[in-house]
């Protein structure tokens, strides 16, 4: 998941439940933004991977399904629910679109605001080994 930290690539991640309908809808749209987005990788979670689910998924800040966490040099700079399949992938569009368009200060005035937040996702994601 991590990759290279000093790329700036991002990476989209999806966490989903199969028994979630909004969630097998707005994968296979998901599956047709990755071709849009060839700079970006795009992988998935289903929420039955984790042995104490509903711990590990709040300490993630999962709230919901389906839910996105977008990463730049290993760090989350956007997670994000919505309801119907329609608004989700609308949501990913923007945020994909606004991560691309930020500029380096700007990336490093975001890392400082929001500092706190990306630290906490760090840590939950060491806890359960998610990063090296």
């Amino acid at each position: 998941m991590e990759g290279d930290k000093s790329s700036k690539k991002l990476t989209l991640i999806k966490y989903f439940a199969n028994y979630c309908e909004i969630c097998q809808r707005t994968g296979i749209k998901l599956e047709k933004i990755a071709k849009e987005y060839t700079d970006v990788e795009f992988m998935k979670v289903e929420s039955q991977v984790f042995p104490d689910r509903l711990k590990t998924l709040t300490s993630l800040g999962v709230t919901k399904f389906p839910f996105v966490q977008i990463y730049r040099q290993g760090k989350c700079v956007a997670s994000f629910s919505t309801g119907p399949s329609h608004m989700f992938i609308r949501r990913v569009r923007e945020t994909l679109d606004t991560c691309e368009e930020r500029s380096g200060q700007e990336w490093n005035t975001f890392e400082c605001d929001f500092s706190s937040e990306i630290n906490d996702n760090n840590i939950a994601r060491q806890n359960i080994g998610l990063t090296p």
